[in-house]
């Protein structure tokens, strides 16, 4: 009777070991669902308003450019980079959309033109990435001073000749569903299969895990950093298109502060720093908690600078919380 016992108590612990290292091993991101969980629920018991389909998609059409950006985010940070300048970036492309378009024309070739400007700045990026030997941290500081001052080169103020048919496509919901979600779901489910089926999405983590050891592996390192930078500049594009749709206007400031937000939205989902690891989907569940923390606030009439504080502290628990 003892030895039926002890086998039954073996086969219990055998069936829960793979039950137990799951847990371990995604302990952060299931962390961050209930934290995601715990702050609807107590929004639902303050605001009747919270758990509505208008207000979800008012929540998705907020965090879709952070999204945008935090998903490119996401990428370099894998590949142990990152690019400060993406906000800078986003002004810099939207601008010139703008003014552009301001001067008669076609949205088409103006979206196209500030994309591909983008899409350089992102190469410059990666260029000097990949062969500087100062770190990206400083690198893109400094071009984020040079693009804020680039736009505000184009123009210091305010840019609101924008044609009615472009802004008329941004309103448009295919599916039922708003153009900005859209393409932000879109892109973050394209850059998640780039990131985990393709050779390429495979070489941003060994980049990131050990260059020295990737370079020996014969992995085009600097090939593959100017790659990543460039896509990520193309992203920044992207979202100054949409963002431009959204404010119906463009500012050479209508992209400040959106970096922080995105690393602060990649840092919670799990990504660090010194790369190697992370994933899409962990960036998402960032960029959700940092949207709802907004609308949380908002909807339970707190001031929004508190937004700030409860951010702040949110990315200080993510971070301890992803030390092993």
């Amino acid at each position: 009777m003892n030895s039926v016992t002890a086998d039954t108590e073996i086969a219990g612990g055998a069936r829960s070991a793979p039950i137990r290292e799951f847990l371990y091993r995604h302990r952060a991101r299931l962390a961050l669902i209930g934290v995601i969980v715990a702050l609807a629920i107590v929004t639902t018991t303050q605001s009747s308003v919270f758990f509505t389909w208008t207000n979800f998609e008012h929540i998705l059409i907020q965090i879709s450019i952070v999204g945008i950006l935090a998903v490119g985010t996401t990428m370099l940070m894998v590949s142990g980079g990152i690019d400060l300048s993406i906000g800078s970036n986003l002004s810099f492309s939207g601008v010139i959309m703008a003014d552009l378009m301001a001067h008669g024309t076609s949205p088409v070739f103006a979206v196209a033109l500030g994309i591909g400007a983008a899409t350089m700045v992102g190469l410059v990026n990666g260029t000097l990435a990949a062969y500087a030997k100062a770190h990206p941290f400083i690198l893109t500081l400094g071009m984020l001073t040079l693009l804020q001052g680039a736009a505000l080169l184009v123009s210091s103020l305010p840019i609101s000749e924008i044609p009615e048919g472009f802004l008329n496509f941004g309103e448009s919901e295919p599916f039922g569903i708003p153009l900005m979600v859209v393409c932000f779901l879109g892109i973050a489910v394209l850059v998640n299969v780039i990131l985990v089926m393709t050779k390429f999405g495979r070489w941003l983590y060994a980049i990131g895990g050990s260059e020295s050891a990737a370079r020996l592996a014969g992995v085009p390192v600097r090939r593959i950093k100017m790659a990543v930078y460039a896509l990520n500049g193309m992203l920044c594009g992207i979202a100054a298109a949409l963002l431009l749709m959204q404010l119906t206007s463009a500012q050479a400031e209508m992209g400040t502060g959106l970096e922080l937000t995105a690393i602060a939205a990649v840092a919670i989902g799990g990504t660090p720093l010194a790369g190697g690891k992370g994933s899409i989907a962990g960036t998402l569940l960032g960029v959700l908690l940092i949207g709802l923390i907004g609308n949380s606030l908002n909807l339970m009439s707190i001031s929004s600078n508190w937004q700030y504080v409860v951010q702040g502290a949110v990315i200080v628990i993510a971070v301890m919380a992803q030390r092993d």
